[in-house]
């Protein structure tokens, strides 16, 4: 991949703007001219065809700095991030990130729509599967004091059963003998 930042700094040089602006608006045309070379190389373009027709793609240097010139003297006065200065502009080198990582999704539309599809799944099964956890196991029960309940069965090896229900009249008889439970 070629070195985009030389011949822009070159371009950017007559118009001596701020260092920090300089290097916002080189990241941003580097950012432009990567992704045109990418393209043209991806409609198999030539390589140094590829770099040249990229680079005509921001135009010479004199329109260039006329352009941003213009935007210069339109921006008005610089503004500080939403963070202030103190917090070294980290909400404004998230907005940038955020705008690089939409611009690429949208040169790749199957990779963005995969991507999205994924998250709605794993987001949907993690929410339905929380669902059940908190019903079944996370709720009490709604009964006072549910930690106290207690399930009365019995046993029948003879009839090959393992677990069974008692009947009411041996449930009463044992309800009535009792002196552990309430």
């Amino acid at each position: 991949m070629p070195d985009w930042r030389a011949e822009i700094g070159r371009r950017l040089s007559p118009l001596g703007l701020a260092p920090a602006r300089e290097a916002d608006i080189t990241e941003e045309l580097v950012q432009h001219l990567e992704d045109c070379y990418r393209e043209l190389l991806g409609r198999g373009v030539a390589d140094a065809d590829a770099q040249r027709l990229a680079l005509e793609e921001v135009g010479d240097p004199g329109a260039l700095a006329a352009a941003l010139r213009g935007t210069e003297c339109a921006a008005g006065p610089e503004v500080i991030p939403l963070g202030g200065p103190a917090s070294g502009g980290h909400l404004a080198r998230l907005r940038q990130d955020l705008r690089l990582g939409v611009r690429l999704l949208a040169t790749r539309p199957g990779f963005t729509a995969v991507a999205v599809l994924t998250l709605a799944l794993g987001i949907g099964a993690t929410a339905s599967i929380f669902s059940v956890v908190n019903t079944v196991l996370l709720k009490p029960l709604p009964f006072p004091e549910p930690e106290r309940l207690v399930t009365y069965w019995g046993t029948a090896p003879e009839k090959g059963l393992p677990e069974v229900n008692m009947p009411t009249g041996i449930y009463i008889v044992h309800r009535d003998r009792n002196r552990s439970f309430e």
